[in-house]
């Protein structure tokens, strides 16, 4: 954004520096998990359309930025989108390496599964 506004130039993005980073998740507690299991997966229905329609409809996508985030029209034109997986699910490859240079900077004091944390049994098939 500010490469937009004229006041800094781009020399490297983050995903230069670390390709396929996940920036986010969607999380719910056991207890929402256990006392609406389908509004989680009508929940979660619609954010993999989403990514589906952001995939197919670039521009239009982008389009509503402004709108529900107060982004500049002309700024939310040139941002990064996030490729999003058109399934919801992430590569174990992605989380695996995030996992591991969190051991490495100290974020983390050894490698640890992630297997009882990430649970795509809710999303759809």
């Amino acid at each position: 954004m500010l490469e937009v506004h004229g006041v800094s130039r781009l020399l490297s993005s983050f995903h230069d520096i670390i390709p396929d980073f996940v920036f986010s998740g969607v999380f719910f507690s056991d207890t929402f998990l256990n006392s609406h299991p389908e509004q989680a997966k009508a929940f979660l229905r619609g954010l993999v359309k989403s990514f589906v329609f952001i995939r197919e409809h670039g521009a239009e996508a982008r389009g509503f930025i402004p709108k529900y985030t107060g982004v500049q029209r002309d700024v939310a034109m040139v941002c990064a989108i996030r490729n999003f997986s058109v399934t919801g699910r992430e590569p174990n490859g992605f989380i695996d390496h995030q996992r591991d240079l969190m051991v490495k900077f100290g974020s983390l004091s050894k490698s640890v599964t992630l297997d009882s944390v990430i649970d795509y049994s809710y999303l759809p098939q």
